[in-house]
C-alpha cells in the first residue's frame, strides 16, 4: 500500500502586499490632494476658451436698430451657433473684426428660441451692421476696453509691493477728462480679469464718479511674487491699499469699492486689515467667497471628492501658506460698519448663495442684499442690467453722493501733512 506524505509548504505572509498595497493607495490620495491644492493656489495666466461661434442669420434692420429713430422698425436678432457661450442666461456680449481688423462690439439680450444646433437673441445695440457668417466672439463678462463702452480711459500702473499694478482709469469729470474727487476702485476676481467690470462702468461715468479698476499680485499682466501663488485675499488686500494711495494722490476725496467674486473677499479683508479703511463711504460685493474652507468642501462634493477636503486644505497651506483663519470673514461679521451692497445669484455654483446669506442675514443694518434668480457667478448684472444698475445707482448716491461728508473730513484729517 502507497504511503501518503504530508507537504508542508513554508508560510508566506501576505503582509507586505497589503503595505505595498495601502502605499500605492496612499500616493494615488496625496497626488489627488495635490493635484487640487496646486489647482487652488497656482496662479497662471489667464486664457478664457470663447468657443467658435458664427451669426448664421440676421433679422431685422440692423441699419436703424433704436426704436427711438424708428418705431415701425423692425428690431433687430441674430441666430447664432449653439454652444456653452451662446446659451447662458441674461445679456451676452460680442465682439468681432471687420475684413481690415477694426474691432466691433455689440450686446445681446436673453435667450429667445434655440434649437439642437442654434440660439437666437435680439439685439440691444451694435457698434456697426454683422453681416450673416461673421465669426464672432461671444461674452457674458467682458470683451475689450472701457473705449468698446464708449469711455474714455488711460492705462495707468499703480505702485504696489512687488511692482506697478497695470489699472485703468475712467475720469469722472464732466468732460471725461479730469478725475475728480468722487472714485471708486473696482476688483476683479479670482483668475478673473479687468474686463469682468466693463459691464458697470458706464454706470460709474454716468454717476460722474471716476473707476479705478485694478489688478494685483499674480493676477493676469500683474507682478508676481516669488511663490507665484494666489493668498485668497490674505495679502492681495495691501494691493487694494495701495491703489487707495494712489487714488489720494490723484484727488480722491470720497471712495467707494466694489469687487466681483474674489475682489469682493479682497475688498473685506482691506475692510479688516487696512488703516484707511475707515475712509470708505461703501463697498459693493458682487458674488463674493466669505469663507474657503467651506469652499472647498462644496467643491469637493460637487466633484464627488469629499474625503479629500481636509487633506486639500492642509496641503495649501503647506504648499502656499495659506492662512485660512485671515479670510475667514464669516467669523468676524460683526466688526463691519461700512454700508455694504450685495449682489449674488441664485444658480452660482461657484459661491452657493447659502454662503453669502449668512452675512446679508447677519447684518442686515449694513447690508443692502439683492439675491438674483438665475444668476450665475458674477453674473448677476447679466439677468436684469437695468435693475442692477438702478439698484447700485440709489445705494452709491446714499452713501456716497448724498451722505453726510464726516468720511471726507476724516480722509483730510488722515492724509494731513503726508
Amino acid at each position: 500500500m502507497r504511503r501518503m506524505r504530508l507537504v508542508l509548504r513554508p508560510h508566506r505572509s501576505r503582509w507586505p502586499l497589503v503595505l505595498l498595497a495601502l502605499g500605492v493607495a496612499g500616493v494615488a490620495v496625496l497626488r489627488v490632494g495635490w493635484h487640487f491644492a496646486d489647482a487652488l493656489v497656482w496662479a497662471p495666466a489667464v486664457r478664457r476658451r470663447i468657443p467658435r461661434t458664427r451669426v448664421l442669420e440676421v433679422q431685422g434692420d440692423q441699419e436703424t436698430p433704436d426704436p427711438d429713430v424708428r418705431p415701425d422698425a423692425d428690431p433687430t436678432s441674430f441666430t447664432l451657433t449653439r454652444n456653452s457661450g451662446t446659451t447662458r442666461a441674461g445679456v451676452l456680449g460680442l465682439e468681432w473684426d471687420d475684413p481690415v481688423g477694426v474691432r466691433y462690439f455689440a450686446q445681446l439680450g436673453p435667450v429667445l428660441e434655440q434649437t439642437r444646433r442654434t440660439v437666437t437673441r435680439a439685439v440691444q445695440w451694435q457698434e456697426a451692421a454683422l453681416p450673416a457668417g461673421q465669426e464672432v466672439r461671444p461674452s457674458t463678462v467682458g470683451l475689450g476696453t472701457p473705449a468698446s463702452r464708449g469711455l474714455k480711459y488711460q492705462d495707468v500702473l499703480v505702485p504696489a509691493e512687488h511692482g506697478p499694478m497695470p489699472a485703468w482709469l475712467v475720469p469722472g469729470g464732466p468732460d471725461g477728462e479730469a478725475a475728480g474727487t468722487d472714485w471708486v476702485i473696482v476688483t476683479h476676481g479670482y483668475k478673473g480679469l479687468r474686463q469682468d467690470a466693463l459691464r458697470i462702468l458706464p454706470t460709474f461715468a454716468r454717476l460722474g464718479i471716476s473707476s479705478l479698476t485694478i489688478t494685483y499680485r499674480n493676477a493676469h499682466g500683474a507682478p508676481r511674487t516669488r511663490q507665484g501663488v494666489y493668498r485668497l485675499s490674505a495679502e492681495e488686500w495691501e494691493d487694494l491699499e495701495a491703489a487707495v494711495h494712489y487714488a489720494r494722490m490723484h484727488g480722491a476725496r470720497r471712495l467707494l469699492l466694489m469687487g466681483f467674486s474674489m475682489g469682493g473677499g479682497i475688498t473685506l479683508a482691506f475692510l479688516r486689515y487696512s488703516a484707511l479703511a475707515p475712509l470708505i463711504g461703501g463697498v459693493i460685493l458682487d458674488s463674493p467667497p466669505l469663507e474657503w474652507r467651506t469652499l472647498i468642501r462644496h467643491y469637493a462634493r460637487r466633484y464627488r471628492l469629499l474625503p479629500f477636503a481636509g487633506m486639500v486644505e492642509w496641503l495649501t497651506t503647506f504648499k502656499s501658506g495659506q492662512d485660512f483663519d485671515a479670510i475667514d470673514h464669516h467669523s468676524v461679521m460683526e466688526r463691519f460698519t461700512t454700508p455694504m451692497l450685495l449682489f449674488h445669484g441664485s444658480a452660482d455654483r461657484t459661491v452657493p448663495v447659502a454662503h453669502v446669506e449668512r452675512l446679508a442675514h447677519a447684518r442686515p443694518d449694513i447690508v443692502d442684499y439683492h439675491r438674483v434668480e438665475g444668476a450665475e457667478h458674477v453674473r448677476p448684472w447679466n439677468i436684469d442690467p437695468e435693475v442692477y444698475e438702478a439698484t447700485l445707482t440709489r445705494f452709491v448716491r446714499r452713501v456716497l453722493l448724498e451722505a453726510p461728508t464726516d468720511h471726507t473730513l476724516a480722509w483730510s484729517n488722515k492724509t494731513e501733512g503726508t
